[in-house]
């Protein structure tokens, strides 16, 4: 029987065997001993230990314990701690203009492209670009809006602003984003180990998840809630307005049906059935402008939330809106059907 050991590694938690608890510890110790010299060894050795935490994570089953092999495997795939110290640009003796060009020479050449999360306003494009290149992400981000405002005035034939869009989504497209630890050393050009692990899928799903919580995206959303309130609103409005002239259609139906009998005569048994339907029944009208009103009441409703960002009480309000205005729209079928087989007895036998 081994004894085991719960451990804490960049905020994960692992129950792990003794003598590999041991390796662990040494080799974490070997490679803060191998950047102890570098100026940004505490970032260095957290991310190298966030790395192992999300390599450990992969194979780690809940309830099992951490095993030698494991630490092992990790170790072969993270790589030896000097030469991973060895990646790291060397400060040379050079004159201070040749050492800032090597440095950024070197600097991009170990570089890699992606689109950073950690900056972004939208995907992260303009940002990732910036830390590809070194140069401050905000100047993506005019140019991208200056092809835009460019393109938006068109030359010639008309407006060309989709290309900068196009060209915003094809980076997105084409550019991972950088989530993991790794990745993000991988995007300064710090790589922290030697099989350069990565996952480059484009997830759909997860890019307008990420998309949506943006400063863009929340900025994109809040702008549409307020547009699409204000028009439900504006036709909640308009609609109870047009609710006070339901009972005037009845008396405008029946000038109708008073003229045609005058030009063509008597109506026939059906047509002064829906004659009276429509003509002579106050309940009937009632019904359709509560109908009528608890649509547009539930407009009204969704508008007021959407314009002020409101969240539903728990009592959900616009829920019981609209099972009431379903119920509604049956009772008066109903209603209908009541009154047809009242007034034709046969035709609802030979119909149903």
């Amino acid at each position: 029987m081994k004894t085991t050991e719960n451990i804490s590694l960049a905020g994960y938690a692992f129950t792990i065997e003794s003598d590999a608890y041991s390796e662990l510890e040494a080799y974490l110790t070997d490679i803060h001993e191998a950047f102890a010299t570098d100026t940004s060894a505490e970032e260095i050795t957290a991310d190298i230990e966030a790395r192992i935490a999300e390599l450990l994570k992969e194979k780690y089953i809940p309830g099992m314990a951490v095993s030698l092999e494991m630490i092992n495997e990790i170790k072969k795939r993270i790589g030896d701690p000097k030469m991973l110290a060895a990646d790291e640009p060397e400060v040379s003796e050079t004159p201070s203009d040749d050492k800032e060009a090597r440095k950024q020479h070197n600097s991009l050449k170990n570089r890699h492209l992606y689109r950073n999360l950690e900056e972004k306003v939208l995907g992260g494009v303009c940002a990732g670009l910036g830390s590809y290149f070194g140069i401050d992400r905000v100047l993506f981000r005019i140019l991208f809006l200056l092809f835009f405002f460019i393109g938006f005035l068109g030359i010639d034939d008309g407006p060309y602003f989709g290309f900068a869009i196009l060209a915003y989504i094809c980076l997105w497209i084409a550019m991972p984003a950088a989530r993991t630890a790794e990745q993000k050393r991988e995007m300064k050009g710090k790589p922290t180990n030697l099989d350069s692990y990565r996952s480059k899928d484009f997830d759909f799903g997860t890019e307008v998840r990420d998309a949506a919580q943006s400063p863009a995206g929340r900025t994109i959303k809040r702008a549409g809630g307020v547009f699409l309130g204000i028009l439900l609103f504006i036709i909640g409005m308009g609609g109870m307005l047009g609710c006070a002239f339901i009972p005037s259609v009845e008396h405008i139906i029946g000038y109708g049906i008073a003229d045609e009998i005058a030009d063509f005569g008597p109506l026939d048994a059906e047509e002064m059935f829906i004659a009276d339907l429509l003509t002579g029944n106050s309940t009937l009208w009632i019904m359709i402008m509560v109908i009528t009103g608890l649509m547009f009441i539930w407009f009204i409703y969704n508008g007021i939330m959407l314009l002020f960002d409101l969240k539903a009480p728990s009592w959900r309000p616009g829920l019981i809106l609209f099972i009431a205005w379903v119920i509604s729209i049956f009772v008066i079928i109903a209603y209908i059907l009541k009154m047809t087989a009242e007034a034709f007895p046969s035709f609802i036998i030979n119909h149903i």
